[in-house]
């Protein structure tokens, strides 16, 4: 089954789809089977700065791992 993904507006009955110029010659007088999904209302973007973002980052290293970071990270010694 060939597919694509479009978004469509539901209004008083009828849904509207614009298809793009890429898929129209492809579709154009082809039987389709249209599912309606509702969208969720998109989650509000959380707050907070990316600085208390990065804080909540944890690692486990070896114990001189801060020390010799620049050591490990050109793989002069193993972690």
């Amino acid at each position: 089954m060939d597919a694509i993904e479009l978004n469509a507006i539901a209004h008083d009955g009828t849904v509207t789809v614009i298809l793009p110029e890429l898929y129209r010659k492809a579709w154009n007088d082809k039987l389709v089977r249209v599912l309606l999904i509702k969208e969720d209302d998109p989650q509000p973007p959380q707050k907070g700065s990316l600085l208390a973002h990065l804080r909540q980052i944890k690692i486990s290293g070896p114990t001189d791992f801060s020390e010799n970071i620049d050591a490990y990270l050109n793989g002069e010694k193993d972690a």
